[in-house]
């Protein structure tokens, strides 16, 4: 089962904005690692996105640990009806402030890992507004892409002729190859040429032998405009 978990984060920044005391409490709920990236940042908003990415998956890693999310009913796949979005509240803080001891390190190519759960894997995106988190008993990758015209020469660069010749909206696509390389934590020392997105199957493929390296699912967010997309290796349940 992964288990996926998006915000926006749009409230939180009006209320940090104005309230410098509550950003800083709420920084203060972070773990040492997650604070230091947002200490580091220069600009609000990346301060804000990473200040409500640390406190998402603080949060979900507290459900996902204390079994609350694994005693659910499991029995459903990809319930894409369902809105996905909620708001960084307080029982989120309540929650992440139990995790601010939480241990984060870095493996090869800067992969984040949790060194106290070995069983445990996650990812985190944001984008604009939004902030998702993925938490698995297995590797996993997750993007949050918005909806927008990519470029002839970033496709030229970044995408196969099959790719380019699908007919397929370009973000779904490097939206697909970004949650892979993340997925294998690989990043951009990966070349996206390697491999293919293919959206018809859900697959992502070695781009010379054609063979199955992952699988992809997408979600549109509430609003519209933006993409959520997950990818594993073994096309897992996902509970959004």
């Amino acid at each position: 089962m992964i288990y996926v978990y998006t915000a926006n984060v749009k409230s939180l920044s009006e209320k940090v904005s104005s309230d410098e005391m509550a950003f800083l409490r709420m920084q203060s709920v972070l773990c040492e690692e997650r604070r230091k990236k947002v200490q580091s940042l220069k600009q609000p908003a990346d301060k804000v996105r990473s200040l409500g990415a640390g406190l998402l998956l603080q949060s979900a890693l507290y459900e996902y640990l204390s079994l609350s999310v694994g005693k659910r009913d499991c029995g459903h796949r990809d319930e894409t009806g369902m809105h996905c979005v909620g708001e960084i509240n307080d029982e989120t803080l309540s929650n992440a402030s139990r995790m601010r001891k939480l241990q984060i390190e870095y493996g090869k190519h800067e992969k984040p890992y949790l060194p106290e759960y070995p069983g445990v894997f996650f990812n985190l995106s944001h984008s604009g507004d939004y902030v998702a988190v993925a938490i698995s008993c297995h590797p996993v990758g997750i993007d949050i892409q918005e909806k927008k015209t990519l470029s002839e020469a970033l496709q030229d660069k970044f995408f196969s002729e099959g790719e380019r010749g699908s007919g397929k909206p370009a973000f779904y696509i490097f939206s697909g190859k970004e949650s892979f390389i993340k997925l294998t934590g690989e990043g951009m020392s990966r070349s996206f040429a390697d491999f293919d997105v293919d959206l018809r199957g859900r697959t992502v493929r070695d781009a010379q032998s054609g063979e199955i390296l992952a699988y992809v699912r997408y979600k549109e967010l509430d609003d519209g405009n933006y993409i959520l997309c997950v990818c594993d290796k073994c096309r897992d349940i996902i509970r959004w």
